[in-house]
């Protein structure tokens, strides 16, 4: 059973809450499909990811999505996220978690919306991940377990 221990301090008012690495990259079924035809995709990227037990989805940066190249699958829907109500895309996608044994989610649906002032993550992890997992916070060493599911 995967276990990863994350750092936060709630009382830093400079701690922007806990954060994971992860990777995204497009779903295994649509690079499939897409390698056949001749595309071509990039390589996973890293990047740091909040886990908020506040959001309902999993939320990537506008710019992010794009620069990952994820797949759009709909346009249009509106969530409301970030302190403001977004106009967003859907994507197919797939997310790992680098340096850890959790499980990958793909595919994943991932929701893509504009962060106006996030310097420090490009993702929030929401519940539809969130769920999978058994998580903790520990006060007193400020430490936040996660701890995957079979």
């Amino acid at each position: 059973m995967a276990r990863v221990v994350l750092h936060w301090d709630p009382f830093d008012r400079g701690d922007p809450g806990p954060l994971i690495d992860v990777s995204i990259m497009n779903s295994r079924h649509v690079i499939e499909a897409g390698r056949a035809i001749g595309l071509e995709y990039p390589e996973p990227r890293p990047m740091k990811a909040l886990l908020d037990t506040g959001s309902s989805i999993t939320v990537i940066s506008k710019v992010w999505a794009n620069t990952c190249k994820l797949f759009q699958t709909s346009e249009g829907s509106e969530i409301v996220s970030l302190g403001d109500v977004q106009h967003c895309g859907e994507h197919a996608g797939a997310i790992s978690f680098p340096g850890t044994d959790l499980r990958p989610f793909d595919p994943a649906r991932i929701v893509s919306a504009v962060f106006k002032k996030e310097r420090f993550h490009a993702i929030i992890i929401g519940r539809d991940i969130l769920r999978n997992w058994v998580i903790s916070f520990d006060g007193c060493s400020r430490q936040v377990t996660i701890t995957d599911r079979p």
